[in-house]
């Protein structure tokens, strides 16, 4: 089943203190490296599905694209639309409370040029379903961008930064992990597994990435907040991304597809 909204509205303050954060300032760093590969030239049409507070999309609009946030949580769109006046990209920005499952409904006919969908498939129990609506309202050749908790990092996580050596023991087999921020069951998906779903979506995979491939393995808290030592981190990151076998064990994957 979904996560309901209400897990996500309950823990808003606690989830853009941790946005600043600078594990999470690199994740978008990363995030978005990643993707400017892979956009087209132009003025495009984005579609942020599960986008929450608009953290992943509103730098896009930023960039002068026109950007659609969609979300079952009206509490994080609220602050995505306050956030996007304060960046002076209102007009570029618009907002739906959406099921993800039934974006058809919302947007009958494909109409955009890139879609991200960053995040949200743990908590989603059916990939497929997601996938195959997701690519129902991208146009033909537009660019699909999904980020996920990866199940190979999951062990590790458990061992280096829980600290809890039963916990990976158990996250070798376990499809389900919990996120601790939210309090919540979350699905473990690999980049494999989703590159293998996306042809019966009707989409080609073009590349995939693994962010935070050492990060979340390395140092503790308090050294990662130091300036120089983020600095070094992000440009380590930024080298490790697309490198195998290095972001087979990261804490997300990203996958990047075009539609046929």
């Amino acid at each position: 089943m979904p996560t309901s909204p209400t897990v996500f509205d309950s823990h808003i303050a606690d989830w853009m203190a941790e946005q600043h954060e600078p594990w999470n300032r690199l994740k978008y760093t990363v995030t978005q490296a990643n993707l400017a590969r892979h956009l087209l030239a132009g003025t495009l049409a984005i579609l942020d599905a599960g986008g929450g507070n608009g953290a992943d999309s509103l730098p896009l609009a930023l960039a002068g694209h026109a950007v659609t946030i969609a979300d079952y949580s009206q509490k994080m769109l609220a602050v995505a639309r306050r956030r996007a006046a304060e960046l002076g990209v209102g007009a570029r920005v618009a907002t739906h409370t959406a099921d993800l499952l039934r974006l058809g409904e919302l947007f009958p006919q494909p109409q955009f040029d890139v879609m991200l969908c960053h995040n949200v498939l743990q908590y989603l129990d059916d990939a497929p379903a997601l996938l195959g609506a997701l690519a129902a309202t991208l146009k033909p050749g537009g660019l699909l961008s999904i980020i996920s908790m990866n199940r190979y990092g999951a062990p590790y996580s458990a061992a280096c930064f829980g600290n809890d050596l039963n916990a990976a023991y158990e996250q070798l087999d376990q499809p389900v992990g919990r996120a601790i921020l939210f309090d919540t069951p979350v699905c473990h998906y690999s980049a494999d597994e989703i590159t293998a779903l996306l042809p019966g979506a009707g989409c080609a995979p073009l590349a995939d990435y693994g962010i935070r491939c050492l990060y979340d393995y390395w140092g503790d808290n308090e050294r990662k907040r130091d300036p120089a030592t983020h600095a070094q981190l992000e440009r380590l990151e930024l080298a490790l991304t697309d490198r195998h076998p290095y972001k087979l064990l990261a804490r997300f994957f990203q996958v990047v597809a075009r539609k046929a």
